[in-house]
């Protein structure tokens, strides 16, 4: 990643070092939220979810933000679109993010690298020099996605240094995943509705063949760790939603039946559907399963374009010898940023063309 052209620096400390400044709350309409955040108290707005971001513009010589956390979160930061250092949040904290900057306006962008089991974040507001001001965020784009799927789509291990490491919170880099890579090819806003080791109906490990609380009871949540609130799902629409779930239901033995598994899938997609309209929906399977997972799924797909006549669902099926084993696999064999990129090559193509989308290949 290229270094940022200017001086500036992150301290987990406080800002004594500043004779003044001005406080901006976490309520001020010029903070773009991207995600699904909790406004029950706008002066603290709280988030769990993997891949949610805060964006802004200022004008301003220095720049902090205050953030807290009920565990310990994991962030990138990008001031003026170049990358940062990974910071991370535990308690209350004032991040100092930028310093001696020029009189032009300047931007600032953190995303959520690690997913809701490492805790709640809060984000309270942004510190500026005296006689700085907030202005719009102007790059909004157009098209929106929404992700909902399990640790690859989190990020998990994405910076492994090999599929024999261990996970570690600090490898979890949900911004180095398919799915934001895909957005950002498509330059896309994005919603990430993913957890580690869940599946449709069984999660990773159960002793049965279904398990409680699998990842579509977590659709309808602004927390993913938290049964309420619900979502307001008109607060945003995504034009398409990607689906990449099903590989902790086959991972290990005893596997769900068939039909439980379909159904369950169904309910899934019905859900969605309510929820969305007739947005187009993208089950994506693999590269960490194979089958019967990949069958189930893509005759569950065609039972809906066929059978019901929902011609809006597709299936995308990635294999698993996508991945080269010593090259594109991170921690406990998750892929890494190289494997991410390949499966988001995979992917993008699929939605181009259903879509009408043209998109950029930096990252592939």
């Amino acid at each position: 990643m290229k270094q940022l052209f200017f001086a500036f620096v992150i301290l987990l400390v406080g800002i004594t070092g500043w004779a003044q400044t001005k406080f901006i709350s976490a309520s001020n309409n010029n903070i773009r939220y991207v995600g699904r955040f909790d406004f029950s108290n706008p002066q603290e707005v709280r988030f769990d979810w993997s891949g949610v971001y805060m964006q802004f513009s200022f004008r301003s010589t220095e720049c902090s933000v205050k953030m807290s956390d009920t565990g310990h979160n994991y962030y990138n930061v990008f001031v003026d679109n170049q990358p940062s250092k990974t910071f991370d949040v535990k308690s209350d904290t004032t991040l100092v993010l930028a310093s001696g900057l020029g009189p032009q306006i300047h931007k600032v962008q953190i995303y959520k690298r690690t997913e809701g089991n490492q805790g709640a974040g809060t984000f309270k507001g942004i510190l500026l020099s005296e006689n700085g001001e907030m202005l719009p965020w102007k790059d909004i784009p157009a098209r929106k996605i929404e992700f909902i799927g399990n640790s690859i789509t989190c990020g998990y291990g994405t910076e492994g240094l090999s599929k024999d490491e261990h996970w570690k919170p600090s490898t979890e880099n949900n911004y180095l995943s398919y799915a934001p890579i895909i957005a950002r090819a498509f330059n896309a806003d994005y919603h990430i509705v993913a957890h580690s080791g869940l599946g449709v109906v069984r999660n990773y490990g159960y002793k049965e063949k279904v398990s409680p609380n699998a990842m579509p009871d977590r659709f309808n949540r602004v927390y993913d760790e938290k049964e309420l609130p619900s979502w307001n799902f008109r607060q945003w629409k995504p034009d398409a939603i990607v689906i990449n779930l099903g590989t902790n239901d086959f991972s290990t033995q005893p596997y769900p039946d068939k039909a439980v598994f379909k159904k369950g899938y169904e309910n899934l997609i019905n859900e969605v559907r309510k929820q969305y309209g007739d947005s187009p929906i993208f089950c994506v399977v693999g590269p960490m399963i194979d089958e019967p997972c990949y069958s189930y799924v893509k005759e569950m797909v065609d039972d809906f374009r066929e059978v019901y006549q929902k011609k809006n669902v597709y299936f995308v099926g990635i294999p698993t010898y996508l991945m080269n084993r010593g090259k594109d696999l991170g921690s406990d064999s998750h892929p890494n940023y190289l494997g991410q990129r390949k499966m988001a090559a995979h992917v993008l193509p699929v939605i181009s063309s259903i879509l009408g989308w043209d998109y950029k290949n930096a990252e592939l």
